[in-house]
This record gives C-alpha cells, sequence and structure tokens, in this order.
C-alpha cells in the first residue's frame, strides 16, 4: 500500500510505502493514521496499527514513521486493551490522534476512545460517561480543533444528533452543545465557523442524497445544490501551512 500526503497549500506531496497491510477480514486489519508531533520540530508522522483477532485478547503491533528519518519502527507489541474492535476515520487534534474502539465484556460491550501521543508515542483513554459509552451510534469528531462526540438516535419519524463536547477544559466532563433535529435520514459532514451545521441528506424524493445546511438557532435547512450518493460526502477543517515544504517528493520505504 502507498499512501500519498499532500499539502495543497505549496502544491507538493510525499509517498511513503506502508508495509504488511492486512486486508480487513475476521481475523485482523490495518489502520493508519497520520499527525503532526507537537514540539519545535513539527514532524509528520504516520501511525500503523496491525490488530490480529484470531486469539483473545488481541494483539497489536504498533508501528511509527517519521518524515524527518524516513524509517519505520515498532513502538509496541502486545495487548494495550481488553479485546475491542478499531473503528476507521481517526481523528488527529493537537498531536494526539483520537480512535472510537468497540470493546466486548462479558457479553456487553461499550464504547471507548483510545488515544495515541504523538510525541510520547503511548496509548491513552478518554473518560465517557454511561450515557455516551453505551450510545448505540457513536462517531468521534473535531469541532472547532476540539474532539468531540457526535450521538445519533431517533425521535419518531425525526432523525437526532447530539454533539458533545467539553466547554471548559480537559478535566470537564462532555456534554451537549447542540442538538440537531432535522426529518428524514441524515449525516452530519462538519461545522462552519458561524455554527451553521453542514449535512448530508436523503432528498424528499428519495433518489439520492445532498448536502444541506442546518441553522441551530431557527432551524432552518438550504440546500447548497451538490447532490451525490449515500456516504459520498466529507467535511474536514484546514489548516494552511508549509508542511512538505523540505521534503523531497521520493518514495518512503
Amino acid at each position: 500500500m502507498i499512501v500519498v500526503i499532500w499539502n495543497p497549500s505549496i502544491r507538493k506531496s510525499v509517498s511513503i510505502v506502508i508495509p504488511n497491510v492486512l486486508p480487513y477480514s475476521r481475523y485482523g486489519y490495518t489502520l493508519i493514521g497520520f499527525g503532526v508531533c507537537p514540539d519545535d520540530t513539527s514532524h509528520p508522522k504516520l501511525v500503523k496499527i496491525n490488530v490480529n483477532k484470531i486469539k483473545i485478547p488481541y494483539t497489536w503491533v504498533v508501528e511509527v514513521c517519521t518524515l524527518s528519518t524516513r524509517v519505520w519502527k515498532t513502538v509496541y507489541m502486545g495487548a494495550p486493551f481488553k479485546s475491542c474492535d478499531l473503528m476507521w476515520d481517526p481523528v488527529y487534534i493537537d498531536g494526539i490522534i483520537y480512535c472510537h474502539t468497540v470493546r466486548f465484556d462479558e457479553r456487553l460491550w461499550s464504547n471507548y476512545i483510545i488515544s495515541f501521543d504523538l510525541k510520547r508515542e503511548k496509548f491513552g483513554e478518554v473518560s465517557l460517561s454511561e450515557r455516551l459509552a453505551r450510545a448505540y451510534d457513536l462517531v468521534v469528531a473535531k469541532v472547532n480543533e476540539s474532539l468531540c462526540f457526535l450521538e445519533y438516535y431517533n425521535e419518531g419519524e425525526t432523525s437526532v444528533c447530539g454533539v458533545w463536547t467539553k466547554k471548559d477544559g480537559i478535566n470537564k466532563p462532555f456534554t451537549k452543545i447542540y442538538t440537531v433535529k432535522v426529518e428524514g435520514k441524515s449525516v452530519l459532514l462538519g461545522f462552519r465557523n458561524n455554527g451553521e451545521v453542514v449535512l448530508e441528506m436523503e432528498d424528499d424524493n428519495d433518489k439520492g442524497y445532498a448536502v444541506e445546511v442546518y441553522k441551530p438557532s431557527s432551524g432552518d435547512i438550504n440546500g447548497d445544490g451538490i447532490n451525490g450518493k449515500y456516504g459520498g460526502f466529507s467535511a474536514v477543517s484546514y489548516m494552511e501551512t508549509l508542511l512538505l515544504l523540505h521534503e523531497s517528493y521520493s518514495i518512503i520505504h
């Protein structure tokens, strides 16, 4: 597998070979994360986690590649947590990669959020309330550079998404800051700087999906004229940077 890191600000990219990738199956899989080390060097790093599910507890092999050295190194081998499945789409915030996991314990399941510190190259865990730990449909996300959780559920025919984050510091509990209620099937894609919510919504004629903008203050929904298939949209925040300016275009093995 080859991963391409591209910086659109300077129109430059670097290709990196990911070795020993496990195809997704009942026996295991590979998860890839990317972020920038929060120190004076600002080194970009790739993190690869190979999960082996053949035996319980599941065993992990964790490798890190730093662009400055262009070398993959193993930083962990073992079972850091009880048997759990890592979800896709990890989130990077301020030097830490967060990943949603579902853990099974005595026939019960719970949501857990695992963190990986790029500077220390160590695992951690985010504390969740009982409600979030037991939420049936929970998604980890980034809103305004902060860690958030999207809790999806239905109230009759209305699709509801609760947005949870920490408002007053890292040691405070997560609280709900938004409740998005819309008619029909929808997925929250992101937030504008003015607080408006960008949604992927099923259209009225059930012919496809469209990008819509929801205003929490009034509950109004306006279309942007962007249409497509379910799961075909994504929206992420970005920051202009000179990252990769001094990197060569060669493939990193």
